[in-house]
């Protein structure tokens, strides 16, 4: 049996699975979290620190996992914790990676 996104970008293999923008989504949270997390180490800060100013274990936990979900406010206060900001951007696709979210 032959694989049918055998050559297939993966990019397209997302679009067709209507995963794209999940999958899109997920990768800036992970990269959130990392970021997170080494500026955590550098400035000798643990996540108790997030808790007591965050207010709940739980949205603490939710910015180090793979939920999505958290809002960019959240989002903005971690960072400013740590003593930096968040920003969000809009980056052009290559023509060829143009595609519609849905």
């Amino acid at each position: 049996m032959r694989n049918k996104h055998a050559g297939a970008a993966f990019d397209d293999f997302l679009k067709e699975e209507g995963i794209e923008a999940e999958v899109a989504a997920r990768a800036a949270k992970k990269t959130f979290a990392h970021q997170l997390e080494a500026r955590m180490k550098r400035t000798h800060q643990k996540k108790i620190h997030l808790r007591t100013a965050l207010g709940s274990p739980t949205t603490t936990e939710r910015l180090f996992n793979d939920h999505t979900g958290i809002s960019l406010e959240t989002m903005a206060k971690a960072a400013s914790l740590v003593g930096c900001e968040l920003r969000v951007s809009l980056v052009a696709l290559a023509p060829r990676a143009r595609r519609k979210y849905r």
